[in-house]
């Protein structure tokens, strides 16, 4: 599709509103609900299993490894669903995605918990890899880049949004009433996502691409997807079950998290675009290896706080891996490379909540964040492997020029 862009001479200042296109409002949309949505899921999530399971870190581990399950289903997902639209597609796992979430009100026991937890996990993996093949097929080239950043900043303004509403409304709706209120926030979006373009590449694709070529691209979402769920899953669990801290901390650290991350995440994204996917993945992964080493050994509360927002402000490798991905694989494979990229992601994110939590419950909880350091450190040794040449041109995107593999 044909993207106009109106000539800007800054683009800090330029409103983005202003060159998107109705097919990428709609998916920003969609994108804002999304984060509406983890605003409630991520603030509530870890003080509300706590307070009301009294939940121990390999229960977690048990739960958290089974959210994950359907990511293994990804390149499935799309194999059996390629004659779709991705923007229908789409919009159905939004749908699931409000469904599981509105559920936790109703949760019980640990096993109602893993079970909810799983069906909103089946509509977000869904999601996940199309939201990446229309954010590319929305945006033009030679920025897409700055427009996956400003798409990752309309998240986390939704999530600025949501955490708000959760500190104002704890009080009067509880736990319940806010996963509800996130549950139709995420299908309201979805539904929108309905009315956006039902192109088609008109040919089948594959739904279950392995190549040589995007080895290191696997092996860089497999490192990450470690490392990431290590982190999501334990660091703010060990503050609230080591340290104590309270919901309402809670909340106001992602506040100013997501605060931060919507400064950000546009200047992050146009620096992928000048720097290469090489230098800013390799920037990101030495400072994960600092932040990791410092949750393992500094027991004081501000600083903790500190740590979280600087792994989540230098947390742009996924942006980096896309566009990397995008500068290497011709069209006809994007999609599907791109899912089964989200499929190796979770198969580490799978083992790895299992292992930490075991790990946590025999040595202690300092042990997950020092092997996350280690797994950084070893993502950036891979990833000077990263071509550091320039994107494909637009003429080889759209699969013309580019005889890699015929």
């Amino acid at each position: 599709m044909t993207i106009r862009r109106i000539p800007h001479e800054n683009g800090d200042v330029n409103n983005p509103f202003k060159e998107w296109s109705r097919d990428f409002r709609l998916l920003a949309a969609a994108v804002f609900a999304v984060g509406a949505f983890f605003g409630v899921q991520l603030g509530l999530y870890n003080n509300f299993v706590v307070s009301r399971l009294a939940i121990e870190p390999h229960e977690l581990g048990y739960v958290e490894a089974l959210r994950e399950v359907p990511g293994f289903l990804q390149a499935i997902f799309i194999a059996l669903m390629v004659r779709l639209a991705p923007s229908v597609i789409s919009g159905f796992a939004l749908g699931i995605m409000g469904i599981g979430i509105a559920a936790y009100a109703s949760v019980s026991s640990i096993p109602t918990l893993a079970m909810y937890s799983v069906i909103w996990s089946i509509g977000f993996h869904l999601w996940l890899p199309l939201e990446q093949a229309m954010a590319l097929s929305y945006s033009p080239p030679g920025e897409k880049g700055r427009w996956l950043g400003q798409l990752r900043s309309v998240g986390s303004i939704a999530m600025l949004a949501s955490i708000g509403a959760c500190l104002v409304l704890m009080d009067y709706v509880g736990y319940a009433g806010l996963f509800a209120l996130a549950g139709a926030a995420v299908v309201l979006g979805g539904g929108g996502l309905l009315f956006a373009s039902r192109k088609t590449s008109g040919e089948a694709e594959k739904g279950i691409l392995i190549k040589r070529d995007y080895f290191l691209y696997y092996v860089l979402n497999f490192l990450e997807g470690c490392r990431k769920q290590m982190f999501i899953t334990f660091a703010i669990f060990a503050l609230v079950k080591v340290h104590g801290v309270p919901v309402r901390t809670t909340l106001i650290l992602f506040f100013v998290n997501q605060f931060l991350i919507t400064l950000t995440a546009p200047v992050l994204g146009r620096m992928v675009d000048r720097f290469g996917e090489r230098i800013m993945l390799s920037a990101s992964y030495i400072g994960l290896v600092f932040v990791f080493l410092g949750y393992g050994l500094i027991e004081h509360r501000p600083t903790l706080y500190a740590l979280y927002c600087i792994d989540n402000l230098i947390f742009f490798s996924s942006i980096a891996l896309t566009t990397y991905i995008h500068k290497i694989a011709p069209e006809e494979d994007l999609k599907s490379t791109l899912s089964m990229g989200v499929t190796m992601n979770h198969v580490a994110s799978v083992i790895a909540p299992l292992v930490g939590g075991v790990a946590w419950h025999l040595f202690g909880y300092q042990i997950i964040f020092f092997t996350g350091s280690i797994l950084a450190f070893i993502s950036l040794v891979a990833s000077q492997w990263v071509s550091a040449g320039g994107r494909r041109s637009e003429t080889a995107s759209s699969g013309g020029s580019d005889d890699r593999e015929r």
